[in-house]
């Protein structure tokens, strides 16, 4: 049986962004609404056709707030840590071809602890340090297209900051495979 293609199921706007800027093919990834979207699409009959890899905050409360389609909780309570690497856990569903990338705490420390790792300020770009004031910062849908923000990604995976150069290779090798 041939390898299916792969989509990334992406919860939030920042983070599709950073998935576009290392995967720029559109079609590749979709952004869902939260993490019980993310649940519900892997789910789906609609995405059967697909390695599907979701992309998820590390939210204390992951495995309670995420839910599937019947209201279960706990849909990833099931997936197997496969690798654990700079901010970044990889997991896998035993019983299917699915995987999650949980990235950190949330996107805003992810970019944070990539920051410092390189000696970045981000207020150089216009954003706070305080994680609670970036994520004011990179909740809204003008954040996939903003320049600044743009420009930061650019600059840490310049500088190769280490969870994105993790994140990038996570990323690749589901597409090569």
């Amino acid at each position: 049986m041939p390898d299916l293609p792969v989509r990334f199921l992406v919860e939030g706007h920042a983070d599709i962004a950073l998935i576009r800027f290392l995967v720029p093919d559109k079609k590749l990834s979709i952004r869902m609404g939260g993490c019980t979207e993310v649940a519900n699409a892997m789910l789906s009959s609609q995405y059967s056709k697909y390695t599907l890899i979701g992309i998820v905050d590390n939210d204390d409360d992951l495995n309670e707030r995420c839910k599937d389609s019947f209201n279960r909780k706990g849909f990833f309570s099931n997936f197997e840590l496969v690798r654990q690497e700079n901010k970044l856990f990889l997991k896998r569903n035993p019983d299917t071809n699915q995987h999650i990338i949980i990235v950190d705490k949330a996107i805003e420390s992810f970019l944070l602890w990539n920051a410092a790792e390189k000696k970045i300020d981000i207020g150089q770009y216009g954003f706070n340090d305080n994680v609670r004031k970036l994520k004011s910062q990179t909740k809204p849908p003008t954040i996939e297209t903003d320049p600044e923000y743009h420009r930061l990604l650019t600059d840490l995976y310049t500088l190769k900051a280490p969870g994105f150069l993790t994140l990038e290779r996570i990323l690749h090798d589901f597409l090569a495979s």
